[in-house]
């Protein structure tokens, strides 16, 4: 019996033994098991770190992509005409488009920069072009315009504002033929149509195409534009223009207050405007354009003739041949403005009544007679310099402008011609691009006006750009 008892003890005590192992080695296992479980899910967390990281740089990489499908590159080229950024939109093939450009300028004046100040520095423009393509043939475009950088009063000396400068849908069908309408530039001249800074190389638009071209110069119209071989073309019917207050009129540029701009524009009467351009080879452009049409009076108060607004009280004629010559570094450009303005003794009296002369003497050379003939034009040559030294990824032009005009060639029988209706300007100066879309430029210029005005020197900088 004690033998029974220690053998069964004894079996019992290895039974335990062995399931001790058991229960050990079972234990173990799990807790390699955990571990390896542990270490895939470290692993996992890591992947997924990883993913997430990949995940948000390809969120970014689309995010930039559909960044640069809305605004794109720019290509420093023209639809028709138009500049470069104004130009995007319409070459754009679908969807939104984004452009614009800037003018940062400072002006020192040795006789009169503004109210008696000789040097003012100004954020003279910010543009931002805006355009959607419905399809590669149907487009919108428009280009909206902060001038001086503030549209209050009370900042600085005032005078800024907001505006829609064009605003247009187009339809091209082919080459050959588009038509399109809205708030469109007239096609006078060059720089109203192609006014980026960096485009042309003085530090401000040339005093012809701003004094005797009423730069900018937009109406509200529709009309066709196309190209026929080497012939390109554009005929608008547009609104017809108007008179304002005599609180507008200056007599350095005595028809720019006519223009409506697509401001509520009064169009009991209408005008027409076209231009013509034959391309030559080595890219000699040379043409003409115009407008003309009828000017109404604004009425009301400011009809010293008891005019309702919309009469006809005259109209206005401008003719501008162009010779525009780009090609292996030079840029040249000769432009010319012929200006009729039919009735403008009449316009005159309706715009200052019997106030047109300041009296006897000397005092009548201070009138506010409008011209019936204005005449002006320029002449520039530009060169980049840098194309001497094989410098091929920027460029710095040189270049001189002359310009010769006539704010009142011919008044109505009479009356005398106010003082310094004649300017000659001679401008000197260089326009540095560092990059074709961005330019610094600098220029000096010699105001030299007819008797009884003093001349004027001008030293002038621009930081411009487009994008």
């Amino acid at each position: 019996m004690r033998r029974f008892l220690l053998t069964t003890a004894l079996l019992t005590t290895v039974s335990y033994s062995f399931a001790d192992e058991s229960k050990v080695k079972y234990l173990e296992e799990q807790i390699k098991f955990l571990q390896q479980q542990i270490e895939d899910l470290k692993r996992f967390q890591q992947e997924q770190i990883v993913v997430k990281e990949e995940t948000e740089a390809l969120k970014e990489e689309i995010r930039q992509l559909k960044l640069e499908s809305v605004i794109g590159e720019l290509e420093v080229k023209s639809y028709y005409g138009l500049g470069p950024a104004a130009s995007k939109a319409m070459f754009n093939k679908k969807g939104v488009s984004i452009g614009g450009y800037g003018e940062l300028t400072f002006v020192h004046n040795d006789v009169n920069a503004r109210g008696g100040a000789k040097s003012i520095a100004n954020a003279q423009r910010f543009i931002l072009y805006l355009g959607y393509a419905f399809n590669e043939k149907l487009k919108f475009n428009s280009e909206l315009e902060l001038e001086h950088a503030s549209t209050s009063v009370s900042h600085g000396t005032g005078g800024g504002y907001y505006k829609a400068e064009l605003a247009f849908l187009d339809y091209n069908f082919n080459e050959k033929f588009g038509i399109r309408g809205g708030l469109l530039l007239m096609p006078v001249g060059i720089i109203n149509e192609y006014h980026e800074p960096p485009t042309f190389p003085t530090a401000q638009r040339p005093f012809t195409e701003t004094r005797i071209i009423p730069t900018t110069w937009e109406e509200m119209g529709v009309g066709a534009y196309g190209k026929v071989g080497n012939l390109e073309y554009k005929l608008y019917l547009t609104n017809g223009l108007m008179l304002k207050g005599a609180g507008d009129y200056d007599t350095l540029e005595p028809t720019k207050n006519i223009r409506q701009r697509g401001s509520r524009a009064v169009a009991d009467r209408y005008g027409i405007t076209g231009r013509l351009d034959y391309n030559l080879p080595y890219n000699l452009k040379v043409g003409a354009s115009f407008w003309t049409g009828d000017i109404q009076s604004k009425g009301g108060a400011d009809s010293l003739l008891g005019l309702r607004r919309g009469s006809d009280i005259g109209d206005f004629t401008i003719v501008s041949p162009h010779l525009w010559w780009q090609h292996s570094g030079w840029d040249v450009r000769a432009v010319a403005a012929f200006v009729d303005v039919g009735d403008s003794l009449r316009i005159s009296k309706d715009l200052f009544g019997n106030n047109i002369q300041g009296g006897s003497g000397s005092g009548a050379k201070k009138n506010n007679i409008l011209p019936s003939k204005q005449q002006a034009y320029y002449f520039q040559v530009a060169y980049d310099v840098f194309r001497l030294v094989g410098i091929t990824n920027q460029e710095l032009y040189l270049f001189g402008v002359y310009e010769d005009i006539d704010t009142h060639k011919e008044v109505p029988s009479g009356f005398l011609k106010p003082t310094g209706h004649k300017l000659k300007v001679y401008n000197l100066g260089f326009s540095y691009k560092p990059h074709p879309l961005v330019a610094l430029k600098a220029d000096y210029i010699k105001l030299d006006y007819s008797e009884n005005k003093k001349d004027e020197n001008l030293y002038r900088l621009t930081l411009g750009f487009m994008f």
